[in-house]
């Protein structure tokens, strides 16, 4: 807080410095002037907030100085020191807006008073012009302000409940601890431009069918929103068929397909944890269904319930160079369980897995190395994510087969017995194939085919058998992350333990050691 006191006598401008006790008013600095264009000078080159000055002066009074400052600097307060007890002069000091009047000679202890009333005013005035601008920015950003306390209180894991609470009776939003809410997680499958929000909140206020301020919602990043229902009219069944409704007229009107995952009802300590629930319904969405999810969705479909289709089958043709049949045949079966509702991550995750084991089935076949695929040509890190898109998986179908069709042009050529009986072995390598059988399949003799493939490969069938399926073990171990249990099983051994056996006997390490080792 600074002053000026102003007096064309100089003893009355250094007795009130001397006489007022600054100190305890916490005034930082008193500046003297001795004319009205000083006191203009040091009001220019200083921050000024009171004035202490004399009506009658030379060249200019001080009712004319105090008229100036008006215009110039409006916040400052004015106390007038005058000798001049007529009215005119404290009637015009007064309409002109000075803080106070005092006739002189006056006790230091009057003007001290007279000056930290002053201040006082400032410092009220000062509070109320922060609280104005306080207000008027939360009315400008109270949308803003809602959204960032709701994504910093769900995001923010050492942000409690009470204070969740607190931000939002700020906002002047009546929820109390015994408020419960219903959390509604709407996921925009084509994200829109900046409006969408706006239309979606306004599309799901028509359709809500409640007093306004029945429910909360924040845009959480660009595909998310999120709707907060809460009072006593709010159930979730009741939620669920407004968000029914809510899908079918945001893809009808706004030509915006949207997911929606509701919560169960719970209190603001419950909101967390809803949400994390929430986010887990919408990760194994895989298949962007837009639809209403609700808590019981979490109940994991069991893969007993999964209709796959011959996978041997599609391996044969890719190594036949019908990859592109492979393709077709697998966007239509995907597609297909998308329309039957059955798509879910364990599903997609499942088949990531059996397609990776087709293709390295018919790699090893063809003579093709996986890693140049898998390491060069494709970003290995969407290749391990595929199964958490649909839309991922079918990209690495078709890049796969592409990749393999490229590799089978202009190789191909009428196959031998011995290369048909590799081949159904490859295609059936999950099971014991006897020689008989693989005979048959090929439609010739068996002991004609065993002395076919003695001389073709300088190795017994039986032999060749056993090699093939620890390769593909190797490659398995090597280049997936299957369970050795289940390699076991898929290279035809139901026992695990003699596979161990085996495998170490063929490849001098056990299954668990070689995977380590690569």
């Amino acid at each position: 807080m600074n002053v000026v006191v102003i007096d064309d006598q100089y003893d009355v401008v250094q007795g009130v410095i001397a006489g007022v006790d600054w100190h305890s008013l916490h005034v930082a600095q008193v500046y003297p002037a001795y004319s009205a264009d000083e006191a203009r000078a040091l009001l220019a080159e200083h921050d000024i907030h009171i004035m202490l000055c004399d009506i009658e002066m030379p060249l200019e009074s001080g009712l004319e100085l105090f008229k100036w400052v008006k215009a110039h600097y409006p916040a400052l307060q004015c106390i007038f020191l005058s000798s001049h007890s007529e009215f005119e002069y404290a009637q015009e000091a007064i309409q002109l807006g000075c803080f106070d009047y005092i006739l002189q000679p006056a006790r230091y202890e009057d003007i001290q008073a007279s000056i930290e009333r002053a201040i006082h005013k400032i410092h009220a005035t000062a509070h109320m012009q922060q609280v104005y601008e306080y207000g008027a920015y939360w009315r400008e950003n109270e949308e803003f302000l809602l959204e960032n306390c709701i994504r910093s209180f769900l995001l923010d894991s050492g942000k409690q409940p009470g204070q969740l609470l607190r931000d939002l009776s700020n906002l002047d939003i009546p929820i109390g601890p015994s408020t419960l809410f219903c959390s509604v997680l709407i996921q925009l499958l084509k994200p829109g431009g900046t409006s969408m929000k706006t239309d979606l909140k306004e599309l799901l206020a028509n359709l809500a069918g409640t007093v306004q301020g029945s429910f909360l919602f924040v845009q959480l990043d660009r595909a998310n929103c999120l709707a907060l229902f809460y009072g006593a009219q709010a159930s979730v069944p009741a939620i669920e068929s407004k968000m029914k409704a809510f899908v079918a007229a945001a893809e009808r009107e706004l030509h915006c397909p949207v997911s929606c995952y509701v919560s169960d009802m719970g209190p603001a300590d419950k909101l967390k944890q809803h949400y994390k629930a929430l986010c887990h319904m919408r990760q194994h969405n895989v298949a962007l269904y837009s639809k209403v999810f609700t808590m019981h969705h979490l109940t994991h479909v069991k893969d007993s319930s999964y209709s796959f289709p011959d996978m041997e089958n599609w391996a044969m043709l890719i190594s036949h160079g019908s990859g592109k049949t492979v393709r077709d045949e697998i966007h239509g079966y995907l597609l297909q369980q998308k329309q039957l509702g059955i798509i879910s991550a364990e599903f997609l995750a499942r088949f990531h897995q059996d397609f990776i084991q087709v293709f390295l089935t018919a790699a090893k076949h063809m003579k093709l190395d996986p890693s140049d695929i898998f390491f060069e040509r494709y970003s290995y890190t969407d290749y391990i994510g595929a199964y958490t898109s649909l839309d991922k998986m079918l990209e690495l179908v078709d890049f796969v087969l592409e990749y393999v069709q490229e590799h089978t042009k202009g190789e191909l050529h009428v196959q031998s017995p011995v290369e048909r009986a590799i081949a159904y072995i490859n295609q059936h390598i999950e099971k014991n194939c006897s020689r008989a059988e693989i005979a048959e399949a090929i439609f010739i003799n068996p002991e004609y085919l065993s002395r076919l493939f003695k001389k073709a490969m300088g190795i017994s069938l039986n032999d060749f058998i056993a090699t093939q399926k620890m390769e593909i073990a190797k490659s398995l171990l090597t280049n997936t992350k299957i369970p050795v249990h289940l390699i076991a099983s898929k290279v035809g051994y139901s026992n695990f333990s003699y596979f161990s056996q085996v495998f170490k006997k063929h490849c001098g390490l056990t299954p668990l050691e070689y995977r380590q080792q690569g």
